[in-house]
């Protein structure tokens, strides 16, 4: 029997419930390993790299970045690599649609919202 684990579940449940918004990472933090520049900035257009069994993106290199940038010196570039300049045309910016607290969940998942309140008493 094949079980799937947590990080292949939520990603399997997430795509199907949301599929135009990519792939969802169990571990979306950088790896510390990774420059302190690249770190704060997270995941950025042009990385390449895989979705490791983990559930975490290690990004090999970056198309958009130049040969010598220090995100590339743990692996290097591939061969003939040539970089993508892109222009400010070439990136559209959207404001997030969701808001905080939303919750992302299958259909078969129902939310209740309730409220309690409770008042304590002195035992003898």
């Amino acid at each position: 029997m094949n079980v799937e684990s947590p990080q292949d579940v939520y990603a399997r449940l997430l795509t199907r419930t949301e599929p135009k918004r990519g792939y969802p990472l169990w571990f979306p933090e950088s790896n510390s390993l990774l420059p302190s520049e690249y770190r704060n900035h997270g995941v950025q257009i042009g990385d390449v790299g895989v979705v490791t069994e983990h559930g975490s993106f290690d990004v090999f290199f970056n198309i958009c970045l130049p040969e010598d940038h220090p995100l590339h010196h743990p692996y290097g570039v591939p061969d003939g690599f040539k970089q993508i300049k892109l222009s400010s045309r070439d990136v559209e910016s959207l404001v997030p649609a969701d808001h905080r607290g939303r919750v992302v969940a299958t259909k078969s998942i129902s939310q209740r919202n309730m409220a309690v309140s409770a008042t304590g008493g002195t035992s003898a």
